[in-house]
């Protein structure tokens, strides 16, 4: 099986995703495997987070998924084959300090995820499946800075709080302009 990464695109993400589909179906036909990769994160405090970037967060982060499942999901549901894979995040599971937009988004991927499947199982389609990966900081610069005390285990605010999930952004500082 070969993979090919079609192009990073940087912006209108709703415009991009009909332009990266239909060149997906032109130059690779039917997709089997649909891997939800793409992610932002601004590290502010939600009164000090610009509409504009909670927008942009919501549509990177979220609505993104939307909008290639909804492109891919039907020819796999044909073939009664295929796998969605979206990727969330630990923050998808319990609120983080200084991460409101980006914790709202995760959310909603996950939230996302488990309906999909749902709705995939009520039709009876056994062999279309769906996988939410919500990993911890993960070093691509994207979290410069951010510190933890343990990985998180539980999504209670007490264990949260217990574990520091509080105090991880206080030190971000995003990725370098450089990148």
């Amino acid at each position: 099986m070969q993979f090919k990464i079609i192009r990073e695109w940087s912006v209108n993400p709703w415009f991009c995703s009909l332009v990266v589909v239909a060149q997906v179906k032109q130059e690779v036909g039917d997709v089997d495997i649909l891997v939800n990769n793409a992610g932002i994160v601004t590290g502010t405090k939600f009164l000090d987070s610009p509409d504009s970037m909670n927008i942009k967060t919501m549509d990177i982060n979220c609505n993104a998924h939307f909008w290639t499942v909804k492109a891919f999901l039907p020819a796999m549901l044909k073939k009664n084959r295929g796998h969605v894979v979206s990727l969330a995040s630990a923050a998808g599971l319990f609120g983080v300090s200084g991460l409101s937009d980006y914790c709202a988004s995760k959310f909603a991927a996950v939230g996302f995820d488990e309906s999909l499947r749902a709705e995939i199982a009520k039709m009876g389609k056994t062999g279309v499946k769906t996988t939410v990966v919500c990993p911890f900081y993960i070093n691509t610069g994207m979290f410069e800075g951010a510190q933890s005390r343990i990985l998180p285990i539980s999504v209670s605010q007490v264990l949260g709080k217990l574990f520091g999930v509080s105090e991880t952004m206080d030190n971000f500082v995003g990725r370098s302009k450089s990148q």
